[in-house]
């Protein structure tokens, strides 16, 4: 009896999708298509995370096309959850209306997963994803969740569904990019009269050709107000620690190497931007010993 429920829950799901989209046999436009013939397709991997685990992985074909007929292809995966998952936007059926609910599911009950070809683009596949129960206590037209994945043919592309559960595609050999190194290190080097060494020693770093004066171009006093202060030379020492460096470069958001300073517990990182000329373009981010932002100063930001 379950089967036969499973059986008639599946069909009449393909044929809700199918009303969502009437257009199932007509052409599509210029784009990337799943499950169509070409010279050279490239393989995709589509695969289901929940809590990080693997609970679906499969490959299909992709062809990016001029023109093609939608494909009616539908693939089909079951996992069980080993806890409760809730769905805050469930869908049922009733009297031709749809209405949205908050749904829960506990943990062993095994769910269904339907995903079809929803449309195209020239950077990879529209997936549409239907999810529902594998049982005969939840009302047959019932949606657990519904709704679209942009695959890339070049790229790795997660869709959070719910929290916990994600759906991955990406083309089979794919590895993340590498940072962009700008140089050799991530430890830059100070230059010669380094200004972030002079901010550290509370003095004036001024600029080549500049005019005005000494608080126009750095506000050592924000340094004081956040609890900064002189310290003798011998304590200001320059990191070269490459793991801190590149988290620092990372978050500082320029991915280039920095210069970082530590003025007794509190570190100044900087990118090493111009402070010279008409137009300076540069910033100074200031830690505390936890490495946690306290303020940033500079110029042209």
């Amino acid at each position: 009896m379950v089967g036969g429920m499973f059986r008639r829950w599946s069909v009449l799901l393909v044929t809700m999708l199918a009303a969502f989209h009437p257009a199932v046999a007509s052409a599509q436009g210029r784009g990337w298509r799943w499950f169509q013939s070409c010279s050279t397709p490239t393989t995709m991997v589509l695969e289901a995370r929940l809590d990080s685990a693997s609970a679906f992985r499969t490959t299909f074909p992709a062809c990016f096309l001029d023109k093609a007929s939608w494909n009616t292809k539908v693939l089909r995966f079951h996992f069980t959850p080993g806890r409760a998952v809730e769905w805050p936007n469930a869908s049922v059926w009733r009297d031709g209306d749809e209405r949205r609910f908050a749904a829960t599911t506990s943990a062993g009950r095994t769910l269904v997963a339907q995903i079809y070809e929803q449309g195209t683009n020239t950077s990879g596949s529209i997936l549409g994803i239907a999810i529902g129960t594998k049982d005969s206590v939840t009302p047959l037209d019932t949606v657990l969740w519904r709704g679209a994945h942009n695959a890339s043919a070049t790229d790795q592309v997660l869709t959070e569904l719910v929290p916990g559960l994600v759906l991955v595609t990406y083309p089979l050999g794919w590895q993340p990019k590498p940072l962009v190194r700008v140089d050799t290190t991530w430890c830059a080097p100070p230059r010669p009269n380094e200004p972030l060494l002079l901010d550290a020693q509370f003095l004036p770093a001024r600029g080549k050709n500049r005019t005005g004066t000494d608080s126009d171009f750095v506000n050592l006093a924000s340094l004081s107000a956040f609890g900064v202060r002189r310290v003798p030379r011998d304590s200001i020492a320059i990191i070269r620690d490459e793991a801190v460096c590149r988290r620092i470069a990372r978050q500082h958001g320029n991915n280039k190497p920095m210069l970082i300073v530590r003025v007794g517990s509190f570190y100044l990182a900087d990118d090493q931007g111009s402070r010279d000329g008409p137009s300076p373009l540069w910033e100074v981010a200031v830690y505390d010993r936890n490495w946690r932002l306290l303020i940033s100063y500079g110029e042209g930001q």
